[in-house]
């Protein structure tokens, strides 16, 4: 029986490419990279006019990402992405396909990252709403507990927090996997500017603790975002750190 793709959904700014390197390192899963940004932004049905000028291309039907996602293959499939890229398709047949998983950061620390990335950003590019209404729909449709994951424990013990993901869902926890060498990820090639520093590290880097300093423009999106942070952090992976 083909097992159902295990997806990381995110917020952005949130470890989740540092997180997905792990996989990419460990090669028993087949990675996809935010497969459904090219639906989101590139595809005939795309939700975002950030990138009007260039001509949307049918091969970025979101059916067409998951019939691909789904497709029988020899290796299970592990897919990272952030949750408002799937914001019009996100029904529950749809997180039913996946086993989902989660991962978010203090929202002022994704706000200042992001906005120094994209100063234009939307509120729905900021994910936590789109996150929060995802992890409710895979508990609606019946996914007992999806694990959330909190970059900054993730940061602070990437081993401990690997081992109980892991765990979590009943596959091997590889820990030779926590480091790599530096080089270039061909898949992250769209999205290249935003990976710089995880194609450049060798393992995952602990995050500053402390909130980041917001501009007033910035307060709002930071108002609507915390809510939902905080329901997500109060049901995370609970680490015990690592001997």
């Amino acid at each position: 029986m083909q097992r159902r793709p295990l997806a990381l959904w995110a917020v952005p700014r949130s470890v989740s490419t540092a997180f997905e390197r792990v996989f990419v390192e460990r090669e028993d899963f087949e990675v996809f990279h935010e497969p459904f940004s090219a639906a989101y932004y590139f595809g005939p049905e795309r939700r975002s006019e950030r990138f009007a000028g260039e001509e949307p291309r049918g091969e970025h039907r979101y059916a067409a990402i998951l019939e691909r996602l789904l497709s029988p293959r020899d290796r299970p499939v592990f897919v990272k992405d952030m949750a408002y890229h799937v914001a019009p398709v996100m029904d529950g047949d749809f997180v039913s396909r996946f086993t989902n998983t989660f991962i978010i950061r203090e929202p002022s620390q994704v706000l200042a990252s992001l906005h120094r990335m994209w100063p234009d950003f939307t509120l729905e590019e900021t994910g936590f709403e789109q996150l929060h209404r995802l992890w409710r729909l895979a508990t609606e449709a019946g996914q007992e507990e999806p694990v959330i994951v909190d970059a900054h424990d993730l940061s602070s013990d990437a081993g401990a927090t690997m081992r109980a993901y892991c765990e979590a869902l009943g596959i091997p926890f590889e820990p030779e996997a926590l480091s790599w060498e530096p080089r270039r990820i061909p898949e992250w090639r769209r999205w290249e500017e935003w990976h710089t520093e995880a194609q450049e590290s060798t393992s995952i880097e602990e995050l500053p603790q402390e909130k980041a300093p917001l501009p007033p423009e910035l307060r709002p999106a930071y108002e609507h975002c915390l809510p939902y942070y905080r329901e997500l952090h109060a049901r995370r992976l609970r680490v015990s750190p690592e001997p």
